[in-house]
């Protein structure tokens, strides 16, 4: 704890009431002797401790004041550094109105600091909301860009079935342009794969059957998880979507076919 932070804690102005335990009194008494500026700064607490004192005392009875005072000079011998301490004409009334004082100063220190605490958590839950405007309306963005791609009259909308024995109620949209060399899958009618798997496009010739991996659609940046744009798509005659490793494969893995259409 550096200096300043020791005098804004309000530990000086509880040291100086003793309101602290033995072990915390004894604690910053050895740490004000090492530092002036804490030295500085307990006296001026005591000043203005006493200046508030004798405003609001009308003053000790000798019996009072002797009691005070054996308290004081068990303090100063029950601990081993050697700080000058309050010597004044204290009344109970005064340390009434010290430890008021001093309950105030905690109270704002502690309000400044869950101030602070609201204002660190409101900032991030606001750059959180930024982060969340900017994504979505990057995809927005992308989306509106594919419905474009979508629309226009050379893009071949298809349907590939879902494959009887492994996904007979599913199946695969797909938007197709030659031209421009892309391919658009809507795969949100397919079940999730399975732990350790992925999916795998292949773009299809027949006569003889030839496979092409077109792309493993878990590497492929997506939309919103179900739709993929794949670019690069060789001439082809079908489609197909087959379930592999993680990672995907060299050939399709025919009895892992989920999804298949011809154009």
């Amino acid at each position: 704890m550096t200096t300043k932070e020791y005098i804004e804690s309000g530990l000086l102005e509880l040291y100086v009431c003793g309101s602290l335990s033995t072990e915390e009194q004894a604690r910053v008494a050895e740490d004000v002797t090492k530092d002036p500026e804490l030295q500085k700064e307990v006296e001026a607490i005591e000043a203005a401790l006493m200046k508030l004192s004798k405003a609001t005392s009308p003053g000790l009875r000798s019996t009072i004041k002797n009691d005070i005072s054996l308290k004081i000079k068990k303090r100063k011998s029950s601990t081993t550094p050697k700080v000058r301490v309050i010597t004044s004409n204290y009344s109970y009334f005064g340390w009434a109105a010290s430890i008021l004082l001093l309950g105030g100063i905690l109270w704002l220190l502690k309000l400044n600091q869950d101030l602070k605490e609201e204002i660190r958590v409101s900032s991030q839950e606001l750059k959180n909301k930024e982060t969340q405007i900017v994504d979505s309306n990057e995809k927005a963005e992308r989306l509106e860009n594919l419905l474009q791609e979508v629309a226009q009259p050379n893009t071949k909308k298809l349907n590939l079935p879902g494959n009887e024995l492994n996904a007979p109620n599913a199946f695969v949209t797909a938007f197709y342009n030659e031209e421009r060399e892309e391919l658009i899958l809507d795969t949100s009618q397919l079940p999730d794969p399975p732990e350790g798997m992925v999916y795998q496009a292949w773009s299809l010739t027949f006569e003889p059957l030839t496979p092409r991996s077109i792309g493993v659609l878990a590497q492929v940046s997506s939309i919103d998880n179900n739709l993929f744009k794949l670019q690069g798509i060789p001439n082809s005659e079908g489609f197909g979507i087959t379930l592999e490793p993680d990672g995907g494969s060299d050939t399709p893995n025919l009895e892992q076919l989920y999804a298949l259409g011809t154009i």
